[in-house]
C-alpha cells in the first residue's frame, strides 16, 4: 500500500507496522486512568509492565512513528482519560528531515487534545535521546546530534511556557561524551538495550510511583 497524502505531504508514519500496531491497540483497548507510555521503537521496545508491575502501565510505542503518527493517533488515548501520559517524540521527524519548528507544532497539537479531553491526565514530555553514529547503522541521522540537542531545549523551553506539563531530560544520562550515545547503552546507535532501559526507567521512576 502507497503512503496517503495529506495536505501534499506523505504520511511518513503510515508503515505497515504502524498499521498492526492499531490493529492491536483496537483489539486491546486501553481503560481507564492507567499509565500510558507513548512514543515509537524506543518505547515500544520497553517492558513497561515488568517495570512497573503494579502501576497499570500500557505501551502505545509504534516502531517507526513519527509525531504526525502519534497525533494521528492521540484521539484513542485521550478518550481513554489516562492518569498519566509520558511523551516521548522527535527521533523519526528528525531522520526524515522535519524541521525542530514543524516538530514541536505537532508535539503542542498532541497536548492539546489530551488537555481538552482529559484535562485531568498528567503530562510528561521526555527528551529525545542521543544517538551514536559510530556504529553506521542511520544514515539519515548523520550529522543529526547538534538538532536534537537543539530539539530538547525547544521542548524544556515549550514546557515551562505552558506550566501545566513536565519536562524530564533524560538525555544527559545517556551520553559518554558530548551529543554522543553512551555504546554500553545502544544496540545500534539508537535502540536501547537492557542496559539503557534500566537507565531510563531510573530517570523516570519518581514520576511513575
Amino acid at each position: 500500500m502507497s503512503s496517503l497524502t495529506v495536505w501534499g505531504q506523505e504520511k511518513l508514519y503510515d508503515t505497515e507496522n504502524y498499521r498492526t500496531r492499531m490493529a492491536e491497540f483496537a483489539r486491546s483497548p486501553l481503560t481507564k486512568g492507567q499509565i500510558v507510555f507513548l512514543g515509537n521503537s524506543i518505547t515500544q521496545g520497553g517492558e513497561w509492565n515488568e517495570y512497573f508491575p503494579d502501576k497499570n502501565t500500557a505501551n502505545r510505542g509504534i516502531a517507526g512513528d513519527n509525531a504526525d503518527g502519534m497525533l494521528n493517533r492521540i484521539a484513542e488515548i485521550a478518550e481513554s482519560k489516562p492518569k498519566v501520559l509520558f511523551i516521548m517524540a522527535g527521533i523519526n521527524d528528525i531522520s526524515q528531515k522535519t524541521s525542530n519548528k514543524i516538530i514541536i507544532s505537532r508535539i503542542r497539537n498532541i497536548v492539546y487534545q489530551i488537555k481538552y479531553n482529559s484535562p485531568n491526565t498528567v503530562i510528561y514530555i521526555q527528551s529525545v535521546l542521543p544517538i551514536n553514529n559510530d556504529f553506521g547503522r542511520y544514515k539519515r541521522l548523520r550529522k543529526k546530534e547538534k538538532q536534537i540537542e537543539k530539539l530538547n531545549k525547544d521542548l524544556e523551553k515549550y514546557c515551562k511556557q505552558r506550566g501545566d506539563i513536565t519536562f524530564i531530560n533524560v538525555y544527559p544520562s545517556f551520553l559518554s561524551q558530548k551529543r554522543k550515545m553512551n555504546f554500553l547503552y545502544t544496540t545500534d546507535g539508537l535502540h536501547l538495550n537492557d542496559d539503557g532501559y534500566a537507565v531510563w526507567v531510573e530517570q523516570i521512576r519518581q514520576y511513575v510511583e
